[in-house]
């Protein structure tokens, strides 16, 4: 006959569940400035790569904190949700991520994509991104991140 224990966590017997770690919670990215020097940083999965960048003391500006919501959430591949979030507001915290990485990245909503149209002009691509709207998960291991010049500082 087998006997089963559990665990009393001072309200009842219940099984204890595994607890995640730092260390599972934690990936790397990095940084490759305008002169290409590299910074490959920890960072915390549930922050955002504005967070990270700035926590690590990489040159990136987010002034607005990437605004007051997601204006839009995708929830499915066909539904597009608005969320009525302000959103970015600044535009400021550019940065350009490999195209080799879009499938592991958000959509870019409208909002985002005409922002840094209007505010980086000719130096925006395809690859160009709000560090502010992308929060960083386990499947982001390993994102490299070019963080461009800032923009002029009567922009700000």
């Amino acid at each position: 006959r087998k006997i089963s224990r559990s665990v009393n966590n001072g309200f009842m017997n219940r099984s204890v569940g595994k607890m995640s770690t730092v260390l599972e919670n934690t990936i790397r990215i990095t940084f490759v400035d305008r002169e290409g020097n590299r910074a490959t940083v920890p960072a915390r999965v549930g922050k955002t790569l504005l967070e990270t960048a700035q926590l690590h003391k990489v040159d990136l500006e987010g002034p607005c904190g990437g605004g007051g919501g997601f204006p839009d959430v995708q929830r499915t591949a066909a539904w597009n949700e608005t969320t009525y979030g302000e959103g970015p507001n600044c535009f400021i915290c550019h940065v350009q991520i490999p195209s080799t990485f879009n499938h592991l990245l958000p959509r870019m909503t409208d909002h985002e994509i005409d922002g840094l149209k209007r505010s980086w002009e000719e130096e925006y691509s395809r690859t160009s991104r709000l560090a502010c709207q992308i929060t960083l998960e386990k499947k982001h291991e390993g994102l490299v991140v070019f963080v461009p010049d800032a923009p002029p500082v009567d922009m700000m």
